[in-house]
């Protein structure tokens, strides 16, 4: 949660009222408590911590040299386990459904994380060495929905500009998650467009690459789509890229190299594996090529980059 000024832990509190709070993280020093803890799950040791912060969103994620502290809380995911540095700037460049998030985003001067976990912490009596990272029958979707509840009341801070999900390089102010939370339950599907973002580049002077950021939440790959820029709508490359989303989401068996599926422009897309996609961040991706008798740069057929290529496609 991005906020145009910092809130205390009670206006938090007083925020959260109608969830019920568990206790709070006290830090280590003389330094006053800053994290509430909200029971999530209970019976596997579930639970949500609200992080209060007067600080901006560390985007940079902290250098082992100069921030060790930022960069070891990064390193241990304690900004989110997908977040990436330089996560809130592809954000803000990326934000097509709420595009005065461009503006109002970078003038945020404190945050809000809220993060799930199911290892309890601070418990001197705990043996946690063992525990699992997550339970047997884990399901995110239900996990996201409780965090996206919290996130519907902390927007209602006179604070808050806007929802940043880092995993998702997502931005949405209070209406447009309100609008696309309602439309997801209407029509009984996952509201994946708040929970993830579809990003736009220009490959080449010929070719674009569309792609999901954030799939990892659901425990499913990130997809992305080549194709040539004149010859397809981005609108119904948008809508493949969900749909497939979905398939994933519900499907027994995944994509696989060399699967095709109907796709844009009346013609059948091939699926190719990747161990890292062609933008930041890193991560391993199904890449979709329409079979339309084109062949896309040989540079964007690599199945990933060079260690030393951490430059990403440039936006459009």
């Amino acid at each position: 949660m991005l906020l145009r000024q910092p809130v205390s832990l009670d206006r938090l509190r007083e925020a959260l009222r109608d969830f019920e709070i568990a206790g709070q993280q006290e830090p280590e020093g003389d330094n006053p408590p800053t994290t509430l803890v909200i029971p999530f799950r209970p019976e596997v040791e579930g639970h949500v911590l609200v992080t209060n912060s007067d600080e901006p969103w560390p985007d940079a994620m902290g250098d082992p040299s100069d921030e060790p502290d930022l960069f070891v809380a990064w390193s241990l995911g304690q900004f989110g386990p997908l977040a990436f540095p330089g996560c809130l700037e592809r954000a803000v460049e990326q934000t097509w459904e709420w595009e005065e998030g461009r503006t109002e985003a970078p003038e945020h001067v404190a945050h809000v994380r809220i993060l799930s976990s199911y290892v309890l912490v601070g418990d001197e009596d705990a043996d946690n060495s063992e525990a699992p990272l997550v339970p047997d029958d884990y399901d995110p979707i239900a996990e996201l929905d409780f965090l996206t509840k919290i996130v519907t009341r902390l927007l209602e801070l006179p604070e808050a500009i806007c929802y940043f999900n880092p995993g998702g390089e997502l931005l949405r102010d209070a209406e447009g998650l309100r609008e696309g939370l309602n439309f997801a339950w209407a029509h009984e599907l996952p509201p994946l467009d708040m929970w993830t973002n579809i990003r736009l580049f220009r490959a080449d002077e010929a070719w674009s690459l569309m792609d999901t950021i954030g799939n990892g939440q659901l425990d499913i790959p990130d997809l992305e789509a080549l194709f040539q820029s004149e010859e397809y709508d981005p609108t119904d490359v948008h809508l493949f890229l969900r749909n497939a989303s979905l398939f994933l989401l519900t499907a027994e068996e995944g994509v696989s190299e060399g699967d095709t599926a109907d796709g844009p422009g009346d013609v059948a897309w091939q699926a190719f594996e990747c161990d890292d996609g062609l933008s930041d961040p890193p991560r391993a991706t199904i890449r979709w090529i329409p079979e339309d008798g084109s062949t896309p740069p040989v540079e964007l057929l690599e199945a990933g980059r060079e260690e030393d290529d951490d430059e990403g496609i440039g936006d459009i």
